[in-house]
């Protein structure tokens, strides 16, 4: 009957329909928010000096305008710390990694149990605490040094579990995932500066960046999975009139993320074989998923920050015999 698409019509169709409801989702603002934070994406962790005076300003803003009192504080403690190049660069790491933490906990909705969320407020919790022992122990580099051991390793295991709850618990939504890898990128950070705490060898970080890689390669088919049950897409169609009288024709797709509460209104691409319109709505909720997963830059800039972390980590670390201070120029 001319109805059924061939294979070539398909896969052309799905990657125009795909884009379609992509840049429709973009537009309307109902992309999931699951990026690595901006501060942790630039090196700001390994800046010394103006740079991350720069960083606190923009981060003092941000809390002026979103976050809740306490954070404020937080912010009024690192004015301390500006001028030492030791643990300027880490605090700031660690205030915007709480701020994330703290939105997570706010936005929680009522009713829903422990798990990940318990674990991303214990997060939280850890990094408060390490910002009073670096003031603390400022001028005690063998302190310094003791403190970052220890919350690292607390970091490490917060991350394993929270990465276990999206593989088999089912909490591979939007919001774990953004925490999650957000604190992958601290804790490699973290690893970093540590060892120019201590001029130790580069082996750890790159061992964690690899594992963070491995654990990518299972979490993002989970999320997936869990975006998959959260996309619904439905066909419009408008009225015309014809020689025997008004008929209906497929005119686009009305697209809802229920995770996000957001929904987007996609016209049909151009040029769409009448043999294409016909294919269901989970043949496009797949081609969306397909360019979201492949074009997003949330989620493409995730793999792509732990392998351009991997490829100048030697840079990052200076070994015993050169200078005491991590070279990355702004």
């Amino acid at each position: 009957m001319g109805l059924v698409p061939s294979a070539e019509q398909k896969e052309e169709f799905g990657r125009a329909v795909g884009a379609h409801i992509y840049e429709a989702m973009l537009q309307s603002g109902a992309l999931p928010d699951v990026g690595i934070e901006r501060h942790l994406l630039d090196g700001v962790g390994l800046r010394p000096g103006a740079a991350t005076r720069d960083r606190l300003m923009e981060l003092r803003k941000h809390v002026d305008g979103r976050g809740p009192a306490y954070l404020k504080e937080l912010m009024a403690k690192m004015a301390a710390f500006t001028e030492e190049p030791r643990v300027t660069g880490l605090l700031t790491l660690l205030v915007s990694m709480a701020i994330e933490m703290a939105y997570a906990s706010s936005r929680r909705p009522s009713g829903q149990g422990a798990g990940p969320e318990e674990r991303l407020a214990e997060l939280r919790d850890l990094t408060e605490e390490y910002l009073k022992r670096q003031r603390m122990h400022l001028e005690d580099e063998r302190r310094l040094r003791e403190d970052t051991e220890r919350l690292e390793g607390q970091v490490s295991y917060l991350l394993t579990q929270i990465k276990n709850g999206m593989l088999t618990e089912g909490h591979a939504n939007s919001r774990t995932l953004k925490h999650w890898v957000n604190g992958a990128a601290f804790h490699v950070q973290m690893l970093i500066h540590l060892a120019c705490l201590g001029q130790q060898s580069e082996g750890p970080a790159r061992v964690a960046i690899t594992s963070y890689q491995e654990d990518l390669r299972e979490v993002l088919p989970a999320y997936r999975r869990y975006k998959a049950s959260t996309i619904r897409v439905s066909k419009r169609s408008e009225a015309h009139l014809a020689e025997d009288g008004p008929e209906l024709s497929l005119a686009g797709y009305s697209v809802r993320d229920t995770e996000l509460g957001a929904s987007a209104d996609v016209p049909l691409p151009e040029d769409t074989p009448l043999a294409c319109e016909h294919l269901d709505t989970a043949f496009c909720t797949e081609a969306y998923l397909d360019h979201l997963f492949s074009h997003y830059p949330h989620i493409t800039g995730m793999e792509a920050y732990f392998s351009n972390t991997l490829n100048i980590l030697p840079a990052l670390i200076p070994q015993p015999a050169h200078s005491q201070s991590p070279a990355l120029n702004a």
